[in-house]
């Protein structure tokens, strides 16, 4: 349950405040086109854009799929939200305040903010140890490395001292020293004994979540020690299963370019940024996750690929494989770029700047390619060892990019596809984008004639003309319930209303909502009261005569059954009837 109170002017404020075009900017490339944007389609298969966006009415809508909605469904599709989550995410991306639901929410939204609020206290202390005295060492490190004090700032690089007690003596005098074991920063031993500061002596780095929020800090170690590698804790704000570091700088370019490199180290990924290779990422110190791969397919899209860059050696390669397992899963092409001499990027980088690591990136291993090396040279052998693969290659959510890794196993190893698919693939599993073809009969609702007019009225249409039609149109002769619910809503809010966003804002009905957005984002002549009146009497006229043949059909029914008072009932209302 949400902690605000979302009620329906909080939400009608978000929503104005939301720009459309940039949301989905994020996850899809368009393209001006018209009143309208377009591009292809994050909901399913296509080569030929059929996803439209009217960034006026904040609306989208895919003539393919017809999958269609205002901003928040967007959201929650692209990022797995329910309908609170996606308001409260675009509230915090464009500066609208949300009331708090409760005294005990309220507690909740604050405790969250504070932690944020400290955490970012510790940035600005970690980058001021890194400028000082103290910090020269760090500073050197750095500059070894290729990142001079310029970019610094960019990267939020920080400096936790060889000291014990730093952090936690500068803050406590602020926050209670509880408080800042809950976000990480420090430790509490359970002896009893002072806590003291959770990072020394490491180069810290900010993580933030992929709105660009932090959530926690990693730090390396300088010297000798161990971990080489430490991350804050899980808590409240921060879970490793689900954080890429650098995404939020990362999310624009992969989304633009659709191809992602994934890298396991902060100094690989920041080194590719820093020479300009900005749609790369980085793990947690953990393996992918399926939650990684959710998030990386949703930036992607249908056409994007992810390439793994890991170490050369035998754990990186086995980090690799099974990454690849998780985002075959996700629906997502996936290849591998192969450094020579056992290097990592940041060596690399260092070493040969951004060509070297072009010349190797831009001619990725495939993931066949990968998976096949260092098979045994005996052809029985190979062919077992292949069929290992197989609940790997089988396990690509996408349908056709799992045939074709089927089918060319196969023949590398001189299977026979079935005899994969049958050691692979699971019964019924079937993952992957729904095609058109894959969606329910419900959301290629035909409309009967006039009705589509009618609907463009309700939404288009002046308010006398859409009074008229309130007036005039009878709601149970219409034979689209999308249509007939609109009409009844048109009725009960009155003619002056903004009809298509209150719709979006207040309808629970889904068919109804993916209507109107196809409705307000297709590319037609605008509803001209001339041409509103047209449609109305003939969509009335049509309601006449539906209505004479079924009095017809009853007057008819009435005189062979005899029933005098039921015909002479029939017949009165059919001379009312003519008489409108």
């Amino acid at each position: 349950m949400t902690d605000f109170d979302l009620d329906t002017e909080v939400i009608t404020r978000v929503r104005e405040a939301s720009d459309i075009i940039a949301v989905v900017s994020d996850q899809v490339r368009l393209k001006h086109r018209g009143r309208t944007w377009e591009g292809l389609c994050p909901f399913h298969e296509e080569k030929t854009p059929s996803f439209t966006v009217d960034a006026e009415k904040s609306l989208y809508y895919c003539f393919g799929c017809h999958q269609g909605g205002d901003v928040f469904k967007f959201v929650m599709a692209q990022q797995n939200f329910n309908f609170p989550e996606a308001v409260e995410y675009l509230a915090r991306r464009f500066g609208v305040d949300l009331p708090a639901r409760s005294p005990g929410a309220q507690k909740r939204r604050k405790e969250s903010e504070r932690q944020r609020s400290i955490l970012e206290e510790a940035q600005r202390w970690f980058v001021d140890q890194l400028s000082s005295a103290g910090g020269a060492e760090a500073a050197r490190e750095l500059e070894r490395r290729g990142f001079p004090r310029s970019c610094w700032a960019t990267f939020g690089f920080g400096w936790a001292p060889d000291e014990w007690r730093g952090l936690v003596d500068s803050l406590r005098v602020r926050h209670p020293e509880g408080v800042l074991a809950n976000v990480g920063l420090i430790v509490q031993p359970e002896s009893g004994k002072s806590p003291y500061d959770r990072f020394r002596k490491r180069l810290m780095f900010p993580i933030r979540s992929g709105d660009g929020r932090l959530v926690a800090f990693g730090g390396r170690i300088l010297g000798d020690g161990e971990p080489k590698y430490l991350n804050s804790p899980e808590g409240a704000l921060f879970h490793k299963r689900s954080t890429l570091f650098a995404l939020d700088m990362a999310r624009k370019a992969i989304a633009s370019s659709g191809e992602v490199i994934v890298v396991e180290g902060y100094f690989d990924c920041l080194s590719l940024h820093r020479v300009g290779l900005v749609n790369v990422v980085a793990t947690l110190g953990t393996a992918l996750t399926p939650e990684h791969g959710r998030s990386l397919r949703r930036l992607l899209g249908e056409d994007g690929r992810v390439l793994l860059c890991y170490d050369a050696d035998s754990a990186g390669q086995r980090a690799a494989a099974s990454g690849a397992g998780v985002l075959l899963q996700a629906g997502v092409d996936v290849a591998m770029i192969t450094l020579e001499g056992g290097k990592d990027p940041d060596d690399i980088i260092r070493e040969g700047g951004i060509e070297a690591f072009n010349s190797m990136a831009s001619s990725p291993t495939s993931l066949l390619d990968f998976l096949l090396t260092n098979m045994p040279p005996d052809p029985a052998e190979r062919r077992r060892a292949g069929l290992e693969l197989a609940p790997l290659v089988c396990s690509a959510a996408n349908p056709a990019y799992r045939q074709n890794l089927i089918e060319e196993l196969a023949r590398r190893l001189n299977l026979r596809p079935r005899d994969i698919e049958s050691k692979g693939r699971q019964p019924g599993s079937r993952g992957g984008p729904p095609t058109t073809s894959d969606l329910p009969a419900s959301r290629h609702t035909t409309t009967a004639p006039g009705e589509t007019d009618l609907a463009r009225i309700l939404l288009e249409g002046s308010p006398k003309i859409r009074a008229e039609a309130t007036e005039k149109v009878d709601a149970t002769l219409i034979e689209d319930p999308r249509v007939r619910s609109l009409l009844l809503l048109v009725q009960e809010w009155g003619p002056d209303q903004e009809i298509a966003s209150r719709v979006m804002a207040e309808s629970q009905d889904e068919d109804l909502r993916t209507l109107v957005a196809r409705l307000c984002t297709s590319e037609t002549s605008p509803v001209t009261e001339e041409k509103a009146a047209s449609n109305l009497a003939q969509v009335i006229y049509r309601q006449r005569r539906a209505a004479a043949r079924t009095l017809q059909e009853a007057i008819e029914k009435a005189s062979l059954d005899g029933d005098l008072e039921q015909l002479a009932q029939l017949l009165a209302e059919k001379t009312r009837l003519r008489q409108r």
